[in-house]
């Protein structure tokens, strides 16, 4: 079974995420796949997230990310994969910019992806300027 980031042409996922304890989000990738292992694209989502260290709120965060992926392996139903996003999101709830980035590590089974994230959240704009965040996170995502 050929490892679908090898398959050439137009790709997008979806996935589901979520911060140990106070971020959920959803997001969409769409792109291009070389069909050497590498993709590239860019996507958006919508995260929900409790800080308590600086208010007892939730926000509501929507990000907009470039999305860059090379899988390691071609001819095998499992392939571990190095991933990264990176961009700006707005928290439309406190009104505020925060850029991030996210590097990720995973393996892809046949369609489905799971990894494990860092992710690096400062705020350049408007609410809590001083939040300046780092999020261990788990991604579940599947590839059409």
């Amino acid at each position: 079974m050929t490892n679908v980031s090898y398959n050439k042409g137009y790709r997008a996922d979806v996935e589901l995420s979520i911060a140990i304890a106070n971020q959920l989000g959803i997001s969409t990738s769409h792109g291009y796949s070389f069909g050497n292992g590498l993709y590239v694209g860019g996507g958006a989502g919508f995260v929900a997230e409790y800080l308590p260290n600086f208010d007892a709120k939730p926000s509501f965060l929507t990000p907009v990310f470039a999305d860059i992926k090379y899988s390691f392996i071609k001819d095998c139903i499992a392939s571990p994969f190095v991933a990264f996003k990176g961009g700006a999101m707005a928290d439309i709830t406190n009104k505020g910019i925060r850029i991030f980035a996210n590097p990720a590590v995973g393996i892809d089974i046949a369609r489905f992806s799971l990894k494990i994230q860092y992710e690096y959240q400062q705020s350049v704009w408007g609410y809590n300027d001083a939040i300046k965040a780092h999020y261990l996170k788990i991604g579940v995502g599947y590839t059409f």
